[in-house]
């Protein structure tokens, strides 16, 4: 999982200067978040690992990373987000790409959307216990954006359901256990993002695109 992670950020260097060229707007910048609901995540883990009781649930997490986002047109936005999130005894990384429709603009832009994606976490606990859990997660969101011509602060708001692949799970003595079951891995959370780019909106498509 963390393979393809890497592969598909490689892939996405090289197009960058043609997606600032051809924008409408356009943003990078990095990004700071943390799940609020529930205190303890995940709601509930695998019936199996909970039967063991050797993992904890995370609390106190922060996530680190980066968003892209390439506006279409003045209402239209596509977004490309990856984080890694940290807790006591806890790891995740993932990739989602986005699409955000901006309801309003103005002194403070709003916009709401949401994305699909790839990822996984990673829980230790008691001895050799580990849970690996890769998912697809699935998100909504709403936002809040001030910009001026080179800079934009968005605060976001998200709901977000990992939806679990095939989960590995290792107890206190290292053994690998097998039909684990499922667990609930539903989440709130919110994210402060700092964009960098071009967001003074053309005064034509022509220029939008290039054009003399």
């Amino acid at each position: 999982m963390l393979s393809r992670l890497l592969v598909a950020g490689a892939l996405l260097l090289p197009s960058l200067p043609a997606f600032a060229l051809d924008a409408y707007m356009w943003g990078v910048g990095p990004q700071i978040g943390t799940i609020v609901i529930p205190g303890h995540y995940p709601i509930r883990f695998p019936k199996t690992v909970d039967r063991n009781d050797t993992l904890s649930e995370v609390r106190d997490d922060l996530s680190l990373g980066g968003e892209a986002v390439y506006y279409v047109d003045g209402h239209t936005r596509t977004l490309a987000m990856a984080n890694m999130g940290f807790g006591r005894g806890y790891l995740d990384y993932h990739l989602i790409l986005k699409y955000n429709y901006v309801t309003q603009t103005g002194a403070m832009d709003f916009l709401a959307g949401g994305g699909l994606g790839v990822g996984q976490a990673r829980w230790r606990g008691d001895g050799d216990s580990v849970l690996k859990s890769p998912y697809y997660p699935a998100r909504v969101e709403g936002s809040a954006l001030i910009r001026d011509n080179t800079r934009a602060y968005q605060l976001t708001f998200y709901g977000q359901y990992n939806l679990p692949a095939q989960q590995r799970f290792w107890n206190a003595d290292g053994v690998e256990v097998n039909d684990i079951g499922g667990g609930v891995y539903a989440l709130f959370g919110t994210e402060l993002t700092v964009l960098f780019g071009d967001f003074t909106p053309p005064k034509n498509m022509r220029k939008a695109t290039g054009g003399a």
